[in-house]
């Protein structure tokens, strides 16, 4: 399996497809409703006594019932947590406490972790989210689109694509404590061989960031004859990891060299009027408020065709 992997199977000569490397994948988390993501988790709190106080009509308004998911339907708790498991109306439980989830490419939010309030939770991540664990996350793909293939992250990802089009998310272990590498049997023995070099499930990752490009079959991946090439794609995907894993797994967290970090000139009042970037004074203007320094590259920065 390795062997055909490694010579490009599903994806070209040289390409082998993402999904031939890292076998298995799980669809995007899916809320079904906004409310039980926010930026901060005291509001989280304050959207949840609401719902639990509401009754009858009013608490269905609130809860924003689909197909999946209504104050009616039990559900059981999701691995590593303790929450209700009847119907929310008769009883929510305890307030689960809220945990941190990738919000889209990049942005970091909580959510509430109870399995009665999210469409499509999909239980096996949280089964093998723990302190071991990295998902790598696909991007949607869209003709003419030059941005990154998929990012890393150490939260659980919500799923959420600005640009409409999420794609599947790959764990890199199968199991807890960083057990089991998710990647092709074989795979990591015929690439030590071939560049002379202990190759690791976390090498393979680094390489895969770096070096992933779109493709309507989904993503596709050069695994070079060179060694040098090689050992160079790694150290810039170990470099994208440092920075999109932001601090986790005592790592470091990513800071921008000092008089280029952007602050907040103006205040930003809430539901700002649309956004523009001042290119002359690198400065985001957002309604009233006013950030700086934000150089072009990141205006112009794009995942799915969208700016993020």
């Amino acid at each position: 399996m390795a062997a055909r992997v490694a010579a490009g199977a599903g994806g070209g000569d040289d390409f082998p497809l993402l999904d031939d490397l890292m076998p298995w994948s799980v669809r995007p988390l899916r809320t079904g409703r906004p409310w039980v993501t926010a930026p901060d988790a005291a509001s989280l709190r304050a959207r949840w006594d609401l719902l639990a106080r509401a009754e009858g009509a009013e608490q269905e308004r609130l809860f924003r019932p689909s197909r999946s998911r209504t104050p009616l339907a039990p559900a059981a708790a999701l691995p590593g947590t303790t929450t209700g498991t009847g119907a929310f109306a008769r009883d929510p439980g305890p307030y689960p406490e809220p945990v941190r989830v990738l919000h889209g490419p990049f942005d970091e939010q909580w959510l509430i972790p109870d399995q009665r309030l999210l469409d499509a939770a999909r239980p096996e991540l949280w089964r093998v989210a723990d302190g071991h664990q990295i998902f790598a996350v696909e991007h949607g793909h869209l003709p003419q689109d030059d941005g990154p293939c998929l990012s890393a992250t150490a939260l659980l990802p919500d799923g959420h694509s600005p640009a409409g089009r999420p794609g599947r998310t790959r764990p890199l272990h199968r199991r807890p404590g960083g057990q089991e590498p998710n990647l092709a049997p074989g795979l990591t023995a015929l690439l030590s061989e071939r560049y002379g070099t202990t190759v690791t499930a976390g090498s393979v990752l680094a390489w895969i960031l770096a070096a992933a490009r779109h493709s309507p079959a989904g993503p596709l991946v050069p695994l070079p004859l060179d060694g040098g090439l090689w050992a160079l794609g790694v150290e810039l995907g170990q470099e994208l990891l440092r920075i999109q894993l932001r601090g986790a797994h005592g790592g470091e967290r990513p800071r921008l060299p000092g008089g280029r970090r952007p602050y907040v000139r103006a205040a930003i009042r809430p539901r700002p009027d649309g956004i523009r970037f001042d290119a002359g004074e690198e400065t985001l203007v957002i309604g009233e408020g006013r950030v700086s320094p934000v150089p072009a590259a990141a205006w112009d920065f794009r995942v799915g065709g969208v700016r993020v």
